[in-house]
């Protein structure tokens, strides 16, 4: 598989990590049907952190080359590279994508917190709190690594969407946030607190972690409210708003 990105588009983690799986299968002459180290190995030979290995494995599920059996492993599916667009739409940032972006994550991710806290399992709760774990240790340091953070950001999210143990929702987030990722970047740009958003977060996981699926909902809703607000603000006052 091969990932294409458009000038300036950035690249992310995980959309690196892919090229480096497919590289890790061409070398060792792997065929359909056998089978890769587990996402813990893989995270150790590519110094990654599970979570974001889980991710560059999901999208190379969905492009058709690995196929992942729960309880059982990580097969080779199609051997030979395949072209995937990280995002085919990219180049000009759009004031009016970012916002669609938001609209979207925001009718979508409130649904899936509430049934991430019904569902998730001490396996997705010990993944959140890593994810928390990182973005504060980043955060307190003294060179806050913005590029690092959003990363973080977003794999909190995507965790809790696998967390909800529904697939197709966790491919739909998953999607949303790769293929805009451009847009996302954008957004924690303009948004600009990260100690804010972080704070936001660890009350999202408090209530995951007590099971509490409305008040998921409410403070996924809350999070998600806020961030469109401030970033309509600083767009209107740019007089960068545009009709969506």
């Amino acid at each position: 598989m091969t990932v294409v990105d458009r000038p300036g588009a950035p690249v992310s983690l995980s959309s690196h990590l892919t090229r480096e799986v497919m590289s890790l299968i061409l070398e060792q002459g792997l065929r359909p049907g056998d089978r890769l180290p587990s996402v813990k190995d893989l995270a150790e030979r590519f110094s990654v952190a599970t979570p974001t290995m889980r991710e560059a494995l999901r999208m190379l599920q969905m492009a058709g080359n690995l196929d992942i059996r729960h309880g059982s492993g990580i097969y080779v599916s199609r051997a030979e590279p395949r072209l995937m667009l990280t995002n085919p739409y990219a180049g000009t940032l759009s004031t009016g994508t970012i916002l669609n972006l938001l609209q979207a994550r925001l009718l979508i991710e409130p649904a899936v917190a509430e049934l991430a806290a019904i569902q998730a399992n001490e396996k997705h709760l010990d993944d959140l709190g890593d994810l928390l774990a990182e973005a504060e240790t980043h955060l307190s340091g003294h060179d806050t690594d913005d590029a690092v953070l959003g990363v973080v950001n977003m794999r909190f999210h995507r965790a809790i969407a696998e967390g909800s143990a529904n697939s197709v929702l966790a491919d739909v987030v998953f999607s949303l946030t790769e293929v805009h990722i451009k847009e996302q970047m954008a957004v924690l740009d303009l948004y600009n607190n990260r100690r804010r958003d972080h704070e936001q977060h660890k009350l999202i996981f408090d209530a995951l972690r007590a099971g509490d699926p409305s008040d998921a909902r409410r403070l996924m809703r809350d999070h998600l409210e806020d961030v469109i607000s401030v970033i309509e603000t600083k767009l209107a006052a740019a007089g960068k708003t545009e009709r969506t």
